[in-house]
């Protein structure tokens, strides 16, 4: 079998992260590899490609991966690609893989009768985003082409007549939603390696909305990055909101897969904000009565701040209090999480589900997120990341070999994730058991009432006000 990897690649800073290499070792022993990235590589990046064997081509940041696919296959040729038996399209939207890849390649190798296959489908849905109605489709992550088709003018046709995209979305309604229609209805045939067809009433999109099952129970090597980052208001929308942290609780202690080097990377280039939210950086500690005074924090690299709380309301200020008073009694506990968890840069309390506390801090955050993402030079979002707003933090020493930012009062506590996140760190906060499970509680309330007429009308409203205002 003679087999060809055109693997897409894009980061803005022109370096080839961990996950990444991962990635392209494992194709390697399997496959010619094409590395095109969308940019330029830094020196000692394209070093490593060129070092690994692989041929590469950087291009102008266009067009998105169907652009890099286009110029590849028009770099290699036509007589040259038709040389292969098969062509193997890949993007670094997925990571892995989490087990050997020859089990796939050769159980899609005894279906001779396919002309294309993909490793995962999408199911038919409506979309306004994607432009209406989006068929059943092979996800464009990983596509397979055979000789058959791979040597005829409808391939080729195809690529020569492709509309480059400016946007996600018209990557998506160009490329990936009509590859699979298009050339079904041409006659040939298709199918996926990772069988969800008793999914397809449950999920529309399997490989988000449960990695882990595809992962452990159908054979599926490689899972999206995009799980942990995703916009945690569309999880809840489509799943419970588990299915990141259960990935990375399965892929820790299930695999072998370097999945703490796929987070150090990614807090590279996402906001902490929302890999915090998708991978539920919250730890329950319960008050043991332990002697937070027998600790030696020295020891363990670890050092204690406090200072000034957020500042809001009365009821806001004690419930603050009562958080600094928790957090005195699961100390141990708290320095113990540090040697369990070696991404842990920056451990404090969570902050009270109380609305004036809440609101105190969304008010402060977009006050200041954009000055601190200047100053530590990495992406913020709209939703503020773990920050000690109570006033007390406990910070490994080694997330911050340039020094702990100096903390005085509540603004300044963002320094401390958003520095150890620019050191690849995590930034996590703990709460008691009543605490968590008043959490829980509260989303329930609040799913429901999301759901009644009223609250649904009010929304519409809201919706219509905005648009008219627009004009």
């Amino acid at each position: 079998m003679k087999r060809l990897v055109v693997y897409f690649h894009y980061d803005a800073q022109g370096q080839i992260d961990a996950p990444c290499r991962f990635a392209v070792q494992a194709l390697l022993p399997l496959a010619d590899l094409l590395f095109v990235t969308n940019g330029r590589l830094q020196a000692a990046d394209r070093a490593w490609v060129q070092g690994m064997g692989a041929r590469l081509l950087e291009r102008e940041n266009t067009g998105y991966d169907v652009g890099a696919y286009r110029e590849a296959l028009r770099t290699l040729g036509r007589t040259a690609v038709a040389a292969y038996d098969e062509l193997v399209l890949m993007n670094y939207t997925l990571a892995g893989p989490v087990c050997p890849l020859e089990p796939m390649f050769d159980a899609m190798q005894a279906r001779p009768e396919l002309d294309f296959w993909g490793l995962t489908r999408h199911y038919a849905m409506r979309s306004r985003r994607f432009g209406g109605q989006v068929p059943e489709h092979l996800q464009s992550h990983f596509l397979v082409v055979r000789a058959r088709m791979l040597r005829s003018d409808a391939f080729w046709q195809y690529w020569q007549q492709i509309r480059l995209p400016h946007s996600y979305e018209e990557s998506v309604a160009c490329h990936e939603a009509r590859f699979t229609a298009h050339f079904a209805a041409l006659g040939w045939r298709w199918d996926t390696y990772v069988d969800t067809a008793d999914l397809a009433a449950v999920f529309v999109n399997p490989i988000m909305a449960c990695p882990q099952e595809l992962l452990a129970h159908r054979g599926c090597p490689f899972f999206k990055r995009r799980s942990f980052f995703t916009p945690y208001t569309d999880e809840l929308r489509r799943t419970d909101g588990q299915a990141a942290r259960v990935l990375y609780d399965y892929l820790k202690t299930r695999t072998d897969y370097p999945v703490d080097a796929l987070v150090r990377a990614l807090l590279r280039t996402h906001p902490l904000g929302a890999l915090a939210q998708n991978l539920h950086w919250q730890y329950l500690l319960q008050d043991c009565g332990a002697d937070a005074a027998a600790v030696d924090l020295a020891a363990a690299g670890l050092r204690l701040l406090r200072f000034a709380p957020l500042q809001a309301d009365t009821v806001t200020a004690w419930y603050l209090e009562q958080s600094v008073q928790y957090a005195g009694a699961v100390l141990p506990q708290a320095a113990a999480l540090f040697a369990q968890e070696p991404l842990l840069g920056v451990l404090c309390p969570a902050l009270p589900r109380w609305t004036g506390a809440v609101q105190a801090q969304d008010r402060l955050w977009r006050s200041v997120r954009q000055n601190l993402a200047g100053q530590y030079g990495v992406p913020v979002g709209e939703d503020p990341p773990p920050a000690p707003l109570a006033g007390w933090a406990l910070v490994r020493e080694a997330a911050f070999p340039g020094g702990v930012p100096a903390v005085e009062c509540a603004a300044d506590s963002w320094r401390l994730p958003l520095a150890a996140q620019r050191n690849g760190y995590v930034s996590a906060v703990f709460a008691s058991p009543a605490q968590a499970g008043a959490d829980a509680d509260q989303l329930a309330c609040a799913l429901r009432a999301s759901a009644e007429p009223a609250a649904v009308a009010k929304q519409l409203g809201r919706l219509v006000k905005r648009r008219l205002l627009r004009r």
